[in-house]
């Protein structure tokens, strides 16, 4: 980390220079306030450390001076006068941090640690926001292998205005986005994208959604109705649910593909449609013709091309991207922005998301109202999502019931040390010391469990102090 130190007394200066090159920072002194803003002005510091009582210009008006010039650094204030008035004057106009004389020489290392992690966090998340910016598909979210497949697919299909498209995958990831992609890449663009679950109404009400009816083809029909067809015209018609439709209504659906041309309810006449059909289904569709619970010539119709869309444990490393754009698109009445630790991605990344995307989209919205910090931690995140997590790392796919009692122990035992200390180690910001104290362990004993682990901790903690 590359530091500005600033004392007007040398021999502090080089006292505490002397402990952060140790500590492998590399290390600029500036005597006053006028020194650092200067040095601030013709070269890049991550982070400024300056005493507060200087001549000319004071640790506080060089903070407001480097906030007016636009230079976002990082500074931790320092004071030999311990007041609150102090702490609050400091923080009220920007410093990230505060530290009192005589100094704690442990407690600095630990903050610069704390802004270093920050840091990152923060090019981390601008690298990402960069990185959607770019993004070819801003509307289908990854650039894993599996999701440019599907990114490819899109694109391929899109040219042809006609063909019937059917995309398959599990609840919530993202079918009727696809299709919407679908649609805005094709020569329909400029027309109506309608859409419409067909599991949600019985056979009589789905016909007249997709139909329409005339006046007085059943009570209650006091007027025409044009029906989603017909207003679907020139246009996109996405049929999400097409598994859950009846015999009867699978028969009228495969007349209207065949014909292209629609017949109210009531009705004796047709009226021509000119329509892209896009399907949907969670279902195994195939499976069904197999049992005669789906119409193979329908299927055959609907699927003229289908697009697989990928469970999301199955391309776990879109998540910090798609949580960025979720974070993105509802977080702009926070007052402060929301960033995830990275423990906390890990920790995503190995969860199985049953409810996929959509179960991601909505544990980013309820963390951007529950969250009280900046910093989104392993203890922040729904205690649903953490017992499950919890559940499958002592018992996962119940593949130790297999083993002898003494191996199946010794594994289950291992995982949860993994986990525990992985949590425990970001509570604590990384300080091994600290750490330790608080769960009941010798620092040396951490240690020898952190490298006997083979586990993502021993990363986290090689680089703690």
């Amino acid at each position: 980390m590359n530091i500005l130190l600033v004392d007007d007394e040398a021999s502090i200066r080089r006292g505490i220079a002397a402990f952060l090159e140790m500590e492998e920072h590399d290390v600029t002194e500036a005597s006053s306030g006028m020194e650092a803003l200067r040095c601030c002005q013709s070269g890049r510091f991550d982070l400024v450390i300056s005493d507060v009582r200087m001549p000319e210009m004071d640790g506080l008006r060089l903070l407001t001076s480097l906030r007016e010039q636009g230079l976002d650094i990082p500074v931790i204030i320092m004071t030999a006068y311990a007041t609150v008035e102090d702490a609050v004057k400091a923080v009220r106009q920007g410093a990230d941090d505060y530290l009192t004389k005589p100094l704690n020489l442990d407690e600095l290392q630990v903050k610069i640690q704390r802004l270093e992690w920050k840091l990152d966090l923060v090019r981390e998340n601008r690298q990402l926001r960069e990185r959607l910016g770019q993004l070819e598909f801003p509307d289908m979210i990854g650039i894993s292998k599996a999701m440019r497949d599907v990114q490819h697919a899109i694109a391929r299909v899109a040219q042809d205005p006609d063909v019937s498209v059917m995309i398959c995958g599990e609840s919530g990831t993202g079918k009727e986005l696809a299709a919407r992609a679908v649609h805005t890449r094709s020569p329909r663009r400029e027309e109506r994208f309608l859409a419409i679950n067909c599991g949600a109404f019985s056979e009589d009400l789905l016909a007249s959604e997709l139909f329409g009816y005339r006046q007085g083809a059943f009570t209650g029909a006091v007027r025409d109705k044009e029906g989603i067809f017909r207003a679907a015209h020139r246009g996109t018609l996405f049929l999400d649910e097409v598994g859950e439709m009846s015999p009867g209504m699978q028969t009228k659906l495969l007349r209207v593909l065949q014909e292209r041309c629609v017949q109210p309810v009531g009705a004796t006449d047709s009226v021509a449609v000119d329509v892209r059909i896009i399907g949907a289904s969670n279902k195994d569709l195939w499976g069904l013709t197999r049992t005669g619970a789906f119409r193979e010539d329908l299927y055959y119709r609907l699927n003229v091309v289908e697009i697989q869309l990928p469970p999301l444990r199955e391309h776990p490393e879109d998540i910090p991207m798609l949580i960025e754009h979720y974070l993105r698109l509802y977080g702009e009445s926070r007052q402060t922005p929301l960033r995830f630790a990275r423990s906390t991605y890990r920790f995503l990344q190995s969860y199985p998301w049953p409810g996929n995307v959509r179960e991601l989209e909505n544990m980013v919205r309820m963390l951007l109202v529950t969250c009280e910090g900046e910093t989104v931690r392993l203890e922040d995140l729904p205690r649903q999502l953490r017992r499950a997590d919890m559940e499958r790392i002592t018992a996962e796919n119940d593949d130790w019931l297999e083993l002898d009692f003494r191996t199946a122990q010794q594994g289950v035992l291992r995982r949860f040390e993994a986990y525990y200390l992985r949590h425990h180690l970001e509570k604590n910001d990384g300080n091994i010391s600290r750490t330790a104290a608080r769960i009941g362990l010798s620092r040396v004993a951490l240690h020898r469990k952190l490298r006997d682990l083979d586990d993502v901790v021993s990363g986290e903690a090689s680089s703690a102090k």
